[in-house]
């Protein structure tokens, strides 16, 4: 307790230059990462500190930026292609793109000339996708401080994901392992190594990566915009789904579920874009109580359901979308799947099912259907619960872990 005090009083009275390093940035946002990212960049700023950001982008060369007071620096990724364009990626290239990124010499030394100019505190690593873990050993050389976040399943599979042939792989493959050899390797580099949940945590120190570093779970940061509504009562019941239309999501899982029950009294929106031709497969397995939105922004989104399903098939670390059905004051029903169970609080801010038994799903449909002021007593516990993940609270855990790190490089 007293360790804990001495480390919020040292981060409020000395300055402490972070320099983070993501495969993304704003404007070039795809996923959840590069917007936990720029939320902790600017609310360290906001703290009286100071934050560079170091990201990939398309073609040669680096770009230098400003963005809401954080330095932001683009490199030009070197390897065959930028993966984060809208058209497909060369499929022939795509195992010499992955042998690079397992190590990359030429981003590194793109790295090092700007950590030599920025002359940072402590270097706060996060997904790595593009410039690979050869930016540790540069870290190290230059003597500093160094934390990672795990954000995803990079260091183990070049997927990221660990999802494959619609189920979860609990192991690695032998194409896996020969990837990630440098990476578990240089993790012992790592002086504090962040969960943003326990379970991706315990995933990768079960596999042996970060041996040497101090183990601290810290959630993502979620700046809300929302205006949540208390008393809002729609009949009938209207649950939704937003995000990605792919199989691991388990989008198809609801709708088959669905279909295969009798539960009336109730619509579903789904969200969110996917292959073209999963889409018009998706629609295909619909009742008529299921309207298909595509890209909709979330605060249009959310003011418009009762209820939230996260039916993720995969191990999802931390889904973003579960913060922003709490900041409008809506519960959420997810799979027990990856680190979702640390987001819900069963019967309090939702309720936790079995993918591999949709009966448990339907039966908490038929719960919400047929008991609606369940669904509204459950709102301000929700509204609490998104409080936790406030910038602002987040930055003074991560603060502690930077001061941690660099007591363990002394």
């Amino acid at each position: 307790m007293a360790y804990n005090l001495l480390l919020k009083f040292l981060s409020r009275i000395f300055y402490m230059k972070v320099l983070f390093i993501n495969t993304l940035y704003y404007p070039n946002i795809v996923g959840g990462a590069e917007r936990s990212v720029q939320f902790l960049a600017e609310a360290l700023v906001h703290e009286s500190h100071n934050s560079v950001v170091i990201s990939t982008m398309p073609g040669t060369g680096v770009q230098t930026g400003e963005v809401n007071g954080v330095k932001v620096y683009y490199v030009g990724l070197k390897n065959f292609y930028w993966p984060f364009r809208d058209k497909q990626n060369p499929a022939l290239l795509k195992p010499f793109w992955h042998l690079i990124d397992s190590y990359n010499p030429f981003m590194a030394k793109e790295v090092d000339k700007i950590i030599e100019k920025e002359r940072p505190d402590v270097v706060h690593t996060n997904n790595l996708a593009g410039f690979s873990v050869t930016v540790w050993p540069v870290v190290k050389r230059r003597g500093l401080s160094l934390v990672h976040t795990i954000r995803d399943y990079y260091l183990l599979c070049p997927a990221s994901n660990m999802f494959k042939h619609n189920s979860n792989c609990e192991k690695q493959c032998g194409i896996c392992r020969i990837y990630s050899k440098p990476r578990g390797y240089y993790s012992n580099l790592v002086n504090v190594v962040v969960g943003n949940s326990k379970f991706i945590l315990e995933k990768h120190i079960l596999q042996g990566l970060f041996p040497s570093a101090k183990q601290r779970v810290v959630f993502n940061a979620y700046k809300s915009n929302s205006v949540p509504v208390i008393s809002r009562k729609h009949k009938p019941m209207r649950f939704g789904y937003i995000g990605q239309l792919n199989q691991a999501k388990g989008v198809e899982f609801i709708l088959k579920a669905i279909m295969n029950s009798n539960i009336e009294n109730f619509t579903l929106d789904v969200a969110g874009r996917g292959n073209p031709e999963y889409e018009n497969y998706l629609k295909k397995q619909s009742t008529s109580n299921v309207c298909f939105l595509g890209f909709v922004q979330p605060e249009n989104f959310f003011s418009q359901i009762d209820v939230l399903f996260v039916p993720s098939l995969w191990h999802e670390p931390l889904p973003r979308t579960i913060f922003e059905a709490y900041s409008y004051g809506i519960p959420v029903v997810g799979s027990n799947r990856g680190g979702i169970p640390e987001l819900i609080e069963e019967g309090r801010t939702g309720f936790l099912f079995d993918p591999d038994r949709p009966e448990e799903f339907l039966k908490i449909i038929v719960k919400l259907v047929n008991n609606p002021d369940l669904v509204y007593n459950m709102r301000e516990a929700c509204l609490k619960k998104a409080e936790e993940f406030t910038p602002e609270r987040i930055i003074k855990q991560y603060l502690q872990v930077y001061f941690e790190s660099l007591e363990k490089d002394c």
